[in-house]
């Protein structure tokens, strides 16, 4: 039996459906979704198109997981880094019908520290699940990330 070759196993092709309201659900409120999905190393929106039918769009993230919105942000972690997408669209501006482009425009490099949950502090800091060492985390210029929450673990590290 042939082993495939882990550098060149290609990603499974992506297949969205949704229920038969889903999409009118999503044009009454005016909405899209965005997900991740580690098991195929995905970020997801999902949406309508200009012309009211289903639009779905992908990357690929090496262990896409945590994932946090703000009207004008993403942020999101992946395997070694923790992500923040900006919609590069001026209000009123449409790219290819949709109001909305994100683009990747910070990358900080963490390491695997198997980041989950993503979210901003009262003070717009990114905070994040750090499961690896069972903590709640932030970053730091210095060290990447630092423990917080956990005192008895933050004066350990």
């Amino acid at each position: 039996m042939n082993q495939p070759n882990p550098k060149s196993t290609a990603y499974p092709d992506l297949d969205l459906s949704g229920s038969r309201q889903f999409l009118d659900w999503l044009i009454a409120e005016k909405i899209s979704l965005a997900c991740t999905t580690y098991q195929t190393s995905r970020l997801i929106l999902i949406g309508a198109n200009p012309e009211g039918r289903f639009s779905g769009f992908e990357r690929l993230f090496d262990r896409a997981m945590g994932l946090f919105a703000t009207p004008e942000r993403l942020y999101m972690s992946a395997k070694s880094q923790l992500w923040q997408l900006d919609n590069i669209l001026e209000t009123g501006q449409l790219y290819n019908g949709y109001d909305k482009l994100y683009v990747p425009r910070i990358g900080h490099t963490t390491g695997d520290l198997d980041i989950h949950d993503v979210a901003l502090n009262s003070a717009g800091e990114v905070m994040f699940v750090r499961t690896l060492l069972n903590c709640l985390a932030t970053l730091i210029d210095i060290h990447r990330c630092a423990p917080c929450g956990n005192p008895s673990l933050s004066q350990k590290l």
